[in-house]
Formats: structure tokens, C-alpha cells, sequence
């Protein structure tokens, strides 16, 4: 059996390189997401649907995502830090984000999200 940290770097690898079919693999069907949003606030996203739908085609615009540190905090929990680069429309992403996540029976069952600069990322995506 993997441990959480593993079942992460699945996640994480798969998304840096546009593999949604992995990534879809590796969160449970009905994972909760807590996703920051632009007032630094939570969105709560329900379902593995839902929140592939809301990340970003990163590499569709040659970004890139770093797994720059990740940690077991217990047997079914990960702390990751995430570092993000993207350009689009003339912007420069460089942005960090922490992940806190769930793992059951190999999936992510639960996911927590802070965003180094919410408002930025938010207007980044959005144009």
C-alpha cells in the first residue's frame, strides 16, 4: 500500500504534466476540496469531476509545478508546498501554494488548499 506522501507525488506529477486521467485516478470520486479563492477565502468543491474542473490547463500553457517539499503528517495525511509557474496573455505567474491532503485506501479522499497570492492566481486564470 502506498502512503499518503506517495499517493501525492502521483497527484501532483500527473496534473504538472497535463495527465488529467491520472490525476482523476488518484482522487476518490466524491473528494472533497477546499480551494482558495480570490478574497483568500475557501470555495468547497465536491466531487472528483468538480474539481478537475476547476484547476487550470497548466501545461496547456507551458507552465510548470514543482513539488518543492511534501511531508507525511500521519498515516493517512500529506503536507505538500507546491511552487507554479505559468505565461499567458502578456502575465508571468511565480506563485506558491500548500496542500494539505487525506488519503484512503490510496486516494485522496480530502484536500485543503492556501494560495501565496489569491487575488493574482484568480485574475491570472480568469484572462
Amino acid at each position: 500500500m502506498s502512503s499518503p506522501t506517495e499517493v501525492a507525488r502521483r497527484l501532483f506529477r500527473a496534473y504538472a504534466v497535463g495527465d488529467r486521467a491520472t490525476a482523476a485516478s488518484v482522487l476518490d470520486d466524491s473528494v472533497v476540496a477546499y480551494v482558495t479563492n480570490a478574497d483568500a477565502g475557501v470555495d468547497v468543491v465536491h466531487g472528483r469531476d468538480a474539481y478537475l474542473a476547476r484547476l487550470p490547463d497548466l501545461a496547456g500553457v507551458g507552465g510548470s509545478l514543482d513539488l518543492r517539499q511534501i511531508v507525511a503528517v500521519d498515516a493517512e495525511r500529506f503536507l505538500a508546498m507546491v511552487e507554479t509557474r505559468a505565461e499567458r496573455n502578456g502575465a508571468a505567474l511565480h506563485n506558491f501554494a500548500a496542500f494539505l491532503g487525506r488519503v484512503v485506501e490510496e486516494h485522496v479522499h480530502e484536500l485543503w488548499m492556501v494560495d501565496a497570492q489569491p487575488r493574482f492566481s484568480d485574475q491570472f486564470w480568469a484572462t
